[in-house]
């Protein structure tokens, strides 16, 4: 386990009750991608399952997880399905981040077009079947080892968010499959952590996507995506400005109104904005 410089108490709760785990204990926030990385280097095993804090394990899912690593050799991630605590699914997997997925979140056209054949490239979680699954979410993911060693592990510039896409893009260029694992349920209290700082997270969210995207493509498809990502953002940044006037959850909106704020007001790439 790798705490990240928690405050809640959760690292003398596993020196009580559970000595027999192997603890990392963070100074600082080191971010998702390279505190996973502390745990591989420590961690045994052929396969590495990350569990986000926020989910709960039910039933035999370990049990799933590691029969069908076992009898699926040409996966090198696999992602178990998620659910609400209400027992509602989540969005589980997800086509890869394009220009044309990425312009239908910043027009909002998942809040009024349908999805079908036709559409379902403006959708990232559009899927007509398991070959287009692109990703898994991070939240609960199973990696074989051998697989992650290929890729040199994950890609720590990302501190929050687009990691485990960049893991399975990587796969994906080394030939590796990526795949749900059926029977598996994973309770996940969604975003938790981003809750706690809504501001940080949604400049961590286009941060690591454009960096997701400078990685893998040309600069002239960055600006052109760059430019959607403005578009997007200069809608929401108006959209919380006016609930901010209206609403009857000020905190809330005066957070997600300077979020997108400071992504109006920062450079291009994203490695500093006007305000904090």
């Amino acid at each position: 386990m790798v705490d990240n410089a928690s405050s809640d108490g959760s690292v003398e709760m596993v020196k009580r009750k559970f000595s027999q785990i192997k603890l990392i204990i963070n100074k600082e926030n080191y971010g998702f991608a390279k505190a996973c990385n502390q745990g591989i280097k420590i961690a045994h095993g052929r396969y590495l399952f990350f569990l986000n804090p926020d989910s709960e394990v039910t039933n035999n899912t370990y049990d799933q997880v590691i029969n069908f690593m076992e009898s699926h050799s040409e996966v090198g991630v696999a992602g178990c399905y998620l659910y609400y605590p209400d027992r509602r699914i989540q969005t589980s997997f997800y086509r890869f981040t394009s220009l044309a997925n990425l312009l239908g979140r910043a027009l909002l056209l998942y809040s009024f077009l349908p999805r079908n054949a036709l559409t379902g490239p403006l959708f990232s979680d559009y899927l007509r079947s398991n070959r287009s699954i692109g990703r898994v979410c991070g939240g609960a993911m199973v990696v074989r080892r051998e697989a992650f060693e290929e890729v040199e592990l994950f890609d720590e510039s990302f501190f929050l968010y687009y990691e485990d896409e960049d893991l399975c893009y990587r796969m994906r260029q080394k030939g590796w499959k990526i795949a749900p694992i059926p029977d598996t349920k994973i309770i996940h209290h969604h975003n938790q952590s981003g809750r706690k700082n809504i501001r940080k997270a949604i400049f961590s969210t286009y941060q690591s996507q454009f960096l997701f995207y400078r990685k893998f493509h040309s600069l002239s498809k960055l600006v052109i995506f760059r430019t959607i990502q403005l578009v997007g953002v200069s809608l929401r940044t108006l959209f919380w400005l006016f609930a901010l006037m209206v609403s009857t959850r000020p905190e809330e909106a005066k957070e997600r109104f300077r979020g997108y704020l400071s992504l109006l007001l920062s450079d291009f790439s994203y490695t500093k904005s006007l305000i904090n």
